[in-house]
């Protein structure tokens, strides 16, 4: 009896400190991941990350500048490892949260796609518009910018805010950096911002011109892609006097909990599976080896302004305020 209760004993701390190693083991493979990504992506890349590497991934969804919000109040008690589909810009504007990471493909990004060296980018995306031929009730599809400023798209344009949304901040900046930072720059953009109806989520504009509450959405070019396969009333037009192609970002975030699982996330999206992944969901891949859809129209026939991201980065505040205040003018 007393053997048996020897044994008992063994076989029972033994459990108990197998348990405990697998409990530690478990903890170390997973990764936290704050993202601003479509939902399509995550459901796509996601569950291939955790079949290839056995991390398990908890993500976080929200806006771009209430992840980055939310990294700044955990500063010194971070949960996140990476933020993953974000406007680059916000990383750049916040780069003591972040620390410097070269992925294992590296060499395979598009240099063009690569303007900082404190982010990675996970795509290339390019600013339209999405129209719907059937709520324009007699007026001209717009071609550019500058006829978004006519009288005959009052209430018609749906867009996201720009203090809100990080797409949003993108398309105010490009038609500064068509027009200028200046009282042309901004009346072009004035006039554009009082026929809106804007929207705290980029999400929604697309789905709002597809299900007619909306004739013309300023939107991400994959977002409308998707509407267009799906067989909606709508059509994408590239804006003749310009349009930006900027990669959003991800970063490995400092002191985040587990940042051998955040490397090799970061791995993971640059690589080419991933890559072809985001190819076929609509959006354009960052790597020189892998090509867009045959849907999306080629860059080579679309005009694109060279993006100033440092200037967008170090004007952010200010160009975010004179935009409330301009708002405030419009309402």
């Amino acid at each position: 009896m007393k053997i048996t209760s020897f044994f008992s004993k063994i076989l029972f701390y033994a459990s108990a400190f197998t348990a405990l190693i697998s409990a530690n083991t478990l903890a170390a493979e997973t990764v936290a991941v704050y993202t601003a990504a479509p939902q399509k992506l995550i459901d796509t890349l996601v569950p291939a990350f955790e079949e290839q590497s056995g991390i398990k991934v908890e993500i976080v969804k929200a806006g771009s500048g209430e992840l980055l919000n939310r990294l700044r109040a955990e500063k010194g008690r971070q949960t996140a490892d990476v933020i993953w589909s974000v406007g680059g810009e916000l990383v750049d504007f916040n780069k003591e949260l972040f620390v410097n990471y070269t992925p294992k493909d590296d060499d395979k990004i598009n240099p063009q796609l690569r303007p900082s060296q404190t982010w990675l980018p996970f795509t290339a995306i390019v600013s339209v518009f999405l129209v719907n031929n059937q709520q324009m009730k007699g007026a001209d599809v717009p071609k550019s910018w500058s006829d978004l400023t006519k009288s005959a798209y009052k209430g018609k344009i749906s867009s996201a805010r720009a203090d809100k949304s990080g797409s949003s901040y993108i398309q105010l900046a490009t038609v500064l950096q068509i027009y200028g930072n200046n009282d042309k720059g901004w009346d072009t953009y004035k006039n554009i911002m009082a026929n809106m109806v804007l929207s705290n989520s980029s999400g929604a504009v697309p789905r709002f011109v597809n299900d007619g509450e909306a004739a013309v959405g300023i939107t991400l070019e994959d977002a409308a892609l998707r509407y267009k396969l799906g067989g909606g009333p709508v059509e994408i037009v590239y804006p003749s006097d310009g349009t930006s192609l900027v990669p959003d970002a991800m970063a490995l975030v400092a002191n985040g909990p587990n940042p051998s699982a955040g490397k090799q996330f970061l791995d993971y999206m640059i690589s080419k599976d991933a890559q072809s992944s985001v190819a076929a969901i609509g959006r354009r891949p960052v790597r020189i080896d892998v090509e867009s859809v045959k849907e999306l129209t080629p860059l080579n026939q679309i005009k694109t302004i060279e993006y100033d991201l440092l200037w967008a980065v170090e004007n952010k505040k200010q160009l975010v305020g004179r935009w409330s205040d301009t708002l405030l003018d419009v309402q």
